[in-house]
Protein backbone atom coordinates (compact mmCIF):
# COMPACT_ATOMS: atom_id res chain seq x y z
CA UNK A 1 0.00 0.00 0.00
CA UNK A 2 1.19 3.36 -0.87
CA UNK A 3 2.02 5.97 1.45
CA UNK A 4 -0.26 8.71 0.32
CA UNK A 5 -3.20 5.84 0.58
CA UNK A 6 -3.31 6.70 3.97
CA UNK A 7 -4.75 9.70 5.45
CA UNK A 8 -2.35 13.05 4.70
CA UNK A 9 0.30 10.35 3.99
CA UNK A 10 3.36 9.57 6.87
CA UNK A 11 5.43 11.81 4.91
CA UNK A 12 3.16 14.95 5.05
CA UNK A 13 2.66 14.01 8.92
CA UNK A 14 6.15 14.60 9.26
CA UNK A 15 7.43 17.06 6.85
CA UNK A 16 6.66 20.33 6.30
CA UNK A 17 8.93 20.35 2.67
CA UNK A 18 9.05 17.08 0.43
CA UNK A 19 13.03 16.71 1.05
CA UNK A 20 14.61 16.82 4.14
CA UNK A 21 17.66 18.75 4.45
CA UNK A 22 21.13 17.43 5.68
CA UNK A 23 21.07 20.60 7.99
CA UNK A 24 17.95 19.10 9.58
CA UNK A 25 19.80 15.80 10.73
CA UNK A 26 21.45 15.65 14.19
CA UNK A 27 23.54 12.63 15.54
CA UNK A 28 22.10 11.76 19.10
CA UNK A 29 23.52 10.04 22.14
CA UNK A 30 21.54 6.64 21.85
CA UNK A 31 21.29 6.58 25.76
CA UNK A 32 19.24 9.70 25.41
CA UNK A 33 16.46 8.31 23.29
CA UNK A 34 13.60 6.44 24.93
CA UNK A 35 10.71 4.72 23.42
CA UNK A 36 7.44 5.89 22.96
CA UNK A 37 5.02 4.16 25.61
CA UNK A 38 2.24 4.81 23.66
CA UNK A 39 3.70 3.05 20.76
CA UNK A 40 0.82 0.97 18.95
CA UNK A 41 2.95 -1.67 18.07
CA UNK A 42 3.68 -4.08 21.48
CA UNK A 43 6.43 -6.54 20.02
CA UNK A 44 9.21 -6.78 17.37
CA UNK A 45 11.04 -9.89 15.80
CA UNK A 46 13.91 -10.57 17.74
CA UNK A 47 14.97 -12.14 14.48
CA UNK A 48 14.31 -9.02 12.47
CA UNK A 49 16.07 -6.92 15.07
CA UNK A 50 19.21 -8.73 14.50
CA UNK A 51 19.51 -8.89 10.96
CA UNK A 52 18.70 -5.23 10.58
CA UNK A 53 21.34 -4.59 13.39
CA UNK A 54 23.80 -6.93 11.10
CA UNK A 55 22.66 -4.17 8.08
CA UNK A 56 23.65 -1.28 9.91
CA UNK A 57 27.02 -2.72 11.25
CA UNK A 58 27.66 -2.82 7.80
CA UNK A 59 25.89 0.27 6.32
CA UNK A 60 24.90 2.22 9.04
CA UNK A 61 21.53 4.02 9.29
CA UNK A 62 20.08 5.04 6.27
CA UNK A 63 17.06 6.59 7.21
CA UNK A 64 17.26 8.44 10.11
CA UNK A 65 14.42 8.01 12.87
CA UNK A 66 12.32 10.70 14.05
CA UNK A 67 12.57 12.27 17.71
CA UNK A 68 10.57 14.61 19.77
CA UNK A 69 12.49 16.37 23.14
CA UNK A 70 10.42 15.59 26.06
CA UNK A 71 12.04 17.07 29.29
CA UNK A 72 16.00 15.40 29.28
CA UNK A 73 15.84 12.94 26.97
CA UNK A 74 14.15 12.37 23.07
CA UNK A 75 11.38 10.24 22.53
CA UNK A 76 11.00 8.11 19.34
CA UNK A 77 8.01 9.12 17.50
CA UNK A 78 9.28 7.08 13.68
CA UNK A 79 11.76 4.26 13.92
CA UNK A 80 11.49 2.32 17.26
CA UNK A 81 12.89 -0.94 14.99
CA UNK A 82 16.04 0.95 13.43
CA UNK A 83 16.55 2.15 17.27
CA UNK A 84 16.53 -1.34 18.79
CA UNK A 85 18.60 -2.63 15.89
CA UNK A 86 20.93 0.11 16.42
CA UNK A 87 21.23 -0.70 20.21
CA UNK A 88 22.01 -4.22 19.40
CA UNK A 89 24.57 -2.94 16.52
CA UNK A 90 26.87 -1.31 19.51
CA UNK A 91 25.92 2.21 18.06
CA UNK A 92 26.86 4.94 20.31
CA UNK A 93 25.18 7.55 18.45
CA UNK A 94 22.11 7.55 15.63
CA UNK A 95 20.66 9.83 12.94
CA UNK A 96 17.64 11.85 13.37
CA UNK A 97 15.32 14.71 12.87
CA UNK A 98 14.10 16.54 15.67
CA UNK A 99 10.44 17.57 15.30
CA UNK A 100 7.89 19.08 17.60
CA UNK A 101 4.53 17.18 18.34
CA UNK A 102 1.63 17.19 20.51
CA UNK A 103 0.97 13.42 22.34
CA UNK A 104 -2.16 13.07 19.95
CA UNK A 105 -0.36 13.60 16.55
CA UNK A 106 2.36 11.28 18.39
CA UNK A 107 0.41 8.68 18.34
CA UNK A 108 -1.74 9.22 15.15
CA UNK A 109 2.00 9.20 13.03
CA UNK A 110 3.22 5.95 14.97
CA UNK A 111 -0.38 4.33 14.18
CA UNK A 112 0.30 5.60 10.39
CA UNK A 113 4.10 4.11 9.88
CA UNK A 114 2.80 0.58 11.50
CA UNK A 115 -0.33 0.84 9.08
CA UNK A 116 1.81 1.60 6.15
CA UNK A 117 4.66 -1.36 7.32
CA UNK A 118 1.75 -4.11 7.79
CA UNK A 119 3.61 -3.97 10.94
CA UNK A 120 0.79 -4.23 13.77
CA UNK A 121 -1.48 -7.14 14.42
CA UNK A 122 -5.13 -6.84 14.60
CA UNK A 123 -5.45 -6.21 18.35
CA UNK A 124 -2.74 -3.75 18.37
CA UNK A 125 -4.35 -1.69 15.21
CA UNK A 126 -7.77 -1.68 17.03
CA UNK A 127 -5.88 -0.61 20.37
CA UNK A 128 -4.45 2.40 19.11
CA UNK A 129 -7.47 3.39 17.28
CA UNK A 130 -9.73 3.45 20.24
CA UNK A 131 -6.86 5.17 22.24
CA UNK A 132 -6.58 7.88 19.53
CA UNK A 133 -10.64 8.16 20.05
CA UNK A 134 -10.60 8.17 23.55
CA UNK A 135 -7.80 10.27 24.25
CA UNK A 136 -8.82 13.28 21.14
CA UNK A 137 -12.49 12.96 21.79
CA UNK A 138 -13.32 12.37 17.67
CA UNK A 139 -15.66 10.07 16.27
CA UNK A 140 -14.49 7.29 14.23
CA UNK A 141 -15.50 9.26 10.81
CA UNK A 142 -13.15 12.08 12.35
CA UNK A 143 -10.44 8.98 12.66
CA UNK A 144 -11.07 6.95 9.27
CA UNK A 145 -9.99 10.73 7.75
CA UNK A 146 -6.95 10.86 9.49
CA UNK A 147 -5.76 7.73 9.14
CA UNK A 148 -7.26 6.67 5.76
CA UNK A 149 -9.75 4.39 6.60
CA UNK A 150 -13.44 3.35 6.25
CA UNK A 151 -15.49 4.16 9.23
CA UNK A 152 -16.76 0.85 8.97
CA UNK A 153 -13.15 -1.23 9.12
CA UNK A 154 -12.37 0.95 12.21
CA UNK A 155 -15.79 -0.06 13.79
CA UNK A 156 -15.76 -3.55 13.13
CA UNK A 157 -11.36 -3.92 14.27
CA UNK A 158 -12.37 -1.71 17.20
CA UNK A 159 -14.97 -4.54 18.10
CA UNK A 160 -12.19 -6.98 18.49
CA UNK A 161 -11.58 -5.18 21.51
CA UNK A 162 -14.46 -6.94 23.65
CA UNK A 163 -13.52 -10.59 22.79
CA UNK A 164 -12.35 -12.71 25.68
CA UNK A 165 -9.28 -12.39 26.14
CA UNK A 166 -8.03 -16.01 24.76
CA UNK A 167 -9.55 -15.45 21.38
CA UNK A 168 -8.01 -12.28 21.41
CA UNK A 169 -4.49 -14.04 21.97
CA UNK A 170 -5.23 -16.68 18.77
CA UNK A 171 -5.78 -13.23 16.83
CA UNK A 172 -2.47 -11.78 18.34
CA UNK A 173 -0.45 -14.96 17.01
CA UNK A 174 -2.28 -15.20 14.12
CA UNK A 175 -3.80 -18.69 15.08
CA UNK A 176 -7.11 -17.44 13.79
CA UNK A 177 -7.91 -14.60 11.29
CA UNK A 178 -9.89 -11.23 12.17
CA UNK A 179 -12.76 -12.55 9.77
CA UNK A 180 -12.82 -16.37 12.01
CA UNK A 181 -13.30 -13.22 15.00
CA UNK A 182 -15.68 -11.57 12.85
CA UNK A 183 -17.61 -14.36 12.50
CA UNK A 184 -17.46 -16.32 16.34
CA UNK A 185 -18.88 -12.67 17.48
CA UNK A 186 -21.95 -13.67 16.26
CA UNK A 187 -22.33 -15.74 19.19
CA UNK A 188 -23.74 -14.26 22.07
CA UNK A 189 -22.10 -16.53 24.76
CA UNK A 190 -18.40 -15.73 25.31
CA UNK A 191 -17.94 -19.33 26.65
CA UNK A 192 -19.05 -20.44 23.26
CA UNK A 193 -17.32 -18.54 21.61
CA UNK A 194 -14.00 -19.51 23.24
CA UNK A 195 -15.12 -23.18 22.29
CA UNK A 196 -15.35 -22.26 18.80
CA UNK A 197 -12.16 -20.19 18.68
CA UNK A 198 -10.69 -22.86 20.07
CA UNK A 199 -12.33 -25.81 17.64
CA UNK A 200 -11.27 -23.36 14.50
CA UNK A 201 -7.49 -23.64 15.53
CA UNK A 202 -7.12 -26.63 16.43
CA UNK A 203 -8.93 -28.11 12.84
CA UNK A 204 -7.89 -25.25 10.89
CA UNK A 205 -11.04 -24.48 9.65
CA UNK A 206 -11.38 -21.90 6.93
CA UNK A 207 -14.26 -18.46 7.78
CA UNK A 208 -16.46 -19.64 5.93
CA UNK A 209 -16.77 -23.60 7.37
CA UNK A 210 -16.69 -21.31 11.06
CA UNK A 211 -19.44 -19.06 9.42
CA UNK A 212 -21.20 -22.34 8.86
CA UNK A 213 -20.65 -23.55 12.37
CA UNK A 214 -21.64 -20.14 14.20
CA UNK A 215 -24.77 -20.68 12.00
CA UNK A 216 -25.56 -24.18 13.30
CA UNK A 217 -24.55 -23.30 17.41
CA UNK A 218 -26.91 -20.58 17.19
CA UNK A 219 -29.32 -22.71 15.46
CA UNK A 220 -29.75 -25.33 17.49
CA UNK A 221 -29.80 -22.81 20.72
CA UNK A 222 -32.67 -21.41 19.44
CA UNK A 223 -34.76 -24.83 17.29
CA UNK A 224 -37.24 -26.01 20.52
CA UNK A 225 -37.51 -21.99 21.62
CA UNK A 226 -41.20 -21.21 21.88
CA UNK A 227 -42.84 -24.35 20.61
CA UNK A 228 -46.71 -24.49 21.54
CA UNK A 229 -48.17 -27.28 23.74
CA UNK A 230 -50.10 -30.02 21.87
CA UNK A 231 -49.99 -33.59 20.92
CA UNK A 232 -46.93 -35.51 20.39
CA UNK A 233 -47.44 -35.30 16.60
CA UNK A 234 -48.19 -31.37 16.00
CA UNK A 235 -45.17 -30.91 18.52
CA UNK A 236 -42.94 -33.03 16.11
CA UNK A 237 -44.79 -31.03 13.08
CA UNK A 238 -44.04 -27.94 15.01
CA UNK A 239 -39.97 -28.40 15.88
CA UNK A 240 -39.72 -29.21 12.79
CA UNK A 241 -41.21 -26.13 11.39
CA UNK A 242 -39.84 -23.80 14.21
CA UNK A 243 -36.26 -25.57 12.94
CA UNK A 244 -37.01 -24.69 9.34
CA UNK A 245 -37.55 -21.42 10.09
CA UNK A 246 -34.57 -20.90 12.51
CA UNK A 247 -32.29 -21.91 10.32
CA UNK A 248 -33.82 -19.19 7.89
CA UNK A 249 -33.46 -16.56 10.82
CA UNK A 250 -30.11 -17.50 11.65
CA UNK A 251 -29.10 -16.80 7.63
CA UNK A 252 -30.75 -13.51 7.59
CA UNK A 253 -29.29 -12.63 10.97
CA UNK A 254 -25.53 -13.78 9.40
CA UNK A 255 -26.67 -11.06 6.41
CA UNK A 256 -27.38 -8.40 8.62
CA UNK A 257 -24.12 -8.61 10.52
CA UNK A 258 -22.00 -8.72 7.41
CA UNK A 259 -23.85 -5.35 6.23
CA UNK A 260 -24.56 -3.71 9.37
CA UNK A 261 -20.74 -4.70 10.97
CA UNK A 262 -22.31 -4.82 13.97
CA UNK A 263 -24.38 -7.86 16.26
CA UNK A 264 -27.64 -8.31 15.40
CA UNK A 265 -30.46 -10.80 16.91
CA UNK A 266 -33.54 -11.83 15.22
CA UNK A 267 -36.64 -12.65 17.95
CA UNK A 268 -39.38 -14.61 15.79
CA UNK A 269 -42.23 -16.27 17.25
CA UNK A 270 -45.69 -16.73 15.22
CA UNK A 271 -45.23 -14.25 12.10
CA UNK A 272 -44.08 -11.73 15.17
CA UNK A 273 -41.07 -10.67 16.67
CA UNK A 274 -37.92 -8.12 17.24
CA UNK A 275 -34.92 -7.25 15.42
CA UNK A 276 -32.04 -6.47 18.10
CA UNK A 277 -29.43 -4.19 16.64
CA UNK A 278 -26.23 -4.16 19.01
CA UNK A 279 -24.01 -0.96 19.11
CA UNK A 280 -20.97 -0.87 21.11
CA UNK A 281 -20.58 3.61 21.48
CA UNK A 282 -22.15 6.41 20.84
CA UNK A 283 -19.72 6.54 17.34
CA UNK A 284 -21.46 3.54 16.11
CA UNK A 285 -25.24 4.28 16.82
CA UNK A 286 -24.45 7.32 14.65
CA UNK A 287 -22.90 5.27 11.84
CA UNK A 288 -25.87 2.51 12.19
CA UNK A 289 -28.21 5.21 12.00
CA UNK A 290 -26.59 6.81 8.86
CA UNK A 291 -26.70 3.61 7.27
CA UNK A 292 -30.04 3.11 7.67
CA UNK A 293 -31.74 6.01 7.11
Amino acid sequence: MGKKALGKGLDALINDESEIKESEIAEIDIEKIVPNRDQPRKSFDKQEIQELAESIRENGIIQPIVLRAKDEVYEIVVGERRFRAAKEAGLKKVPAIIKEYSESRLLEIALIENIQRKDLNPLEEALAFKTIIDRDTITQEELSKRVGRSRSYIANMIRLLELPDEIKKFVSRGTITVGHAKAIMALNEKEKQVEIAKKVAEEGLSVRETEDLVREVNASQNDFVNVPRGTANDSKEMMTAQGEKSIYIKELEEKLISTLGTRVKIRYSRGKGAIIINFFSDEELDRLLEDLL
